[in-house]
């Protein structure tokens, strides 16, 4: 009887071993691939509490038309064009739509917005970098899932020692099929733990200017030129090889508190998505200037615009408050021409 009961009672300490090793895999693969479009924390606190941010990894096409041309319709050329030939600019937020575009890296996607006509794009630091301290924690759920695999495969191997010693043939049929189960399930975990491996070796090798791809509205895709990175703010600028690509113009001066605005982004991998909502204030936080918004942002919004009805920038996607919903912030574009403004011109 001491032996079935031993066997007994390796049933359930195999199940709750599996039910650990399902969370850790589904903890894992919250780092997900480019499809599901996750962002990253990178950014500190903006209040003094629990509440920690999570980052969230257009100027206007101003052709002035022709005398001879009777329609009000801007003439565009180049990219701009091109664009608007399978996706027609009716109004500002349409305009906007198409000088905003997709990032993709090798582990994670976001946003950014054309400011200039020759392809230079603003959007976030953290879409195109992972910070050392979210890659360690990576490292850390690889080694607790190393752990967590090996102490099942030792509960297996226990189960198949006391199995015939077992007289009872019910309790050996089931411990029978609780093995077979417990294989398959560790198998599955197993390759998912291979390819987590894969995953962080890729993101430690990768680098943003030979791996990131900016694709636009129409689904063209470029490779990056150039990438230059602030060291103040979660900004960072890059450019394509492009003629003629529409852009965004920042608005001059603050918006008023309490007035519409709209962000455009691809949260979740739903490309070129535009949401709305009002400013809900400024605010400061190590002494860094910041746009709140209740326009939804969401992961995979960051670097995106938030613009006014007019088609005007007021500043760059950065982050929500976590564990709360409509508490957005944005990067006012006044710490953006503070940072690039000697690659493009402030309109």
């Amino acid at each position: 009887m001491t032996v079935e009961r031993s066997g007994f009672r390796g049933i359930f300490t195999g199940i709750g071993i599996g039910i650990i090793i399902a969370a850790a895999a589904a903890f894992f693969f919250t780092y997900k691939s480019e499809q599901s479009a996750p962002d990253m924390i990178t950014s500190q606190p903006l209040v003094e509490d629990d509440n920690t941010p999570v980052p969230i990894r257009e100027n206007i096409q101003r052709i002035v038309p022709s005398s001879s041309t009777p329609s009000s319709r801007p003439v565009l050329e180049g990219l701009a064009r091109q664009l608007a030939e399978k996706y027609p600019v009716n109004s500002p937020l349409e305009q906007a739509r198409n000088a905003t575009v997709f990032i993709r890296t090798s582990w994670s996607t976001g946003t950014g917005f054309f400011v200039s006509h020759n392809g230079m794009i603003i959007t976030n630091r953290h879409v195109l970098e992972m910070r050392d301290k979210d890659l360690e924690k990576l490292n850390q759920q690889l080694e607790k899932g190393k752990k967590l695999l090996a102490r099942e495969r030792e509960n297996i191997r226990y189960l198949k020692r006391e199995m015939p010693l077992i007289r009872d043939q019910k309790i050996r049929e089931r411990i029978k099929a609780d093995i077979r189960e417990r294989e398959r399930v560790y198998q599955q975990y197993a390759i998912k733990q291979k390819n987590f491996r894969k995953r962080i070796k890729e993101i430690e090798s990768s680098s943003p200017v030979h791996d990131a791809e900016v694709i636009l509205v129409d689904g063209s895709s470029y490779s990056v030129d150039s990438i230059i990175m602030s060291d103040r703010y979660d900004l960072a600028l890059i450019s394509i090889n492009a003629y003629g690509s529409p852009y965004l113009t920042a608005r001059k001066g603050q918006e008023v508190q309490g007035k519409k605005v709209f962000t455009i982004g691809n949260p979740q991998g739903l490309r070129h998505t535009i949401t709305s909502g009002i400013v809900s204030g400024y605010r400061n936080y190590n002494n860094t200037p910041l746009i709140q918004t209740d326009a939804p942002i969401n992961p995979g919004n960051s670097g995106g615009p938030l613009i006014n009805s007019k088609g005007k920038v007021l500043g760059v996607n950065t982050m929500i408050l976590r564990d709360t919903e409509g508490i957005g912030f944005a990067i006012p574009m006044k710490l953006v021409f503070e940072e690039f403004g000697n690659y493009f011109s402030q309109e």
